[in-house]
């Protein structure tokens, strides 16, 4: 794994410490966590975004459905 050298202000410090004794495991779940909250944001927005879609394209299904059967009614088979 990579090495990095970090500057980082006393009271963060302080937080990363009161994670545990190991500085370098607690940076990295405090990332990981952090990945996998945007992740899940992105995918909420993805998901809202396709939901909305979906709204806007079946808006006429119903009646669509509708009128589909009523013509098929007419029909022979």
């Amino acid at each position: 794994m990579p090495k990095i050298s970090l500057s980082i202000p006393h009271d963060v410090l302080q937080f990363i410490d009161s994670r545990g004794k190991n500085r370098s495991r607690a940076i990295v779940t405090i990332l990981q966590e952090y990945k996998e909250k945007k992740q899940r944001e992105e995918l909420i927005k993805a998901y809202e975004e396709y939901e909305n879609f979906c709204k806007e394209d079946d808006a006429n299904w119903w009646s669509d459905w509708e009128n589909s059967s009523i013509e098929d009614t007419g029909k022979d088979i």
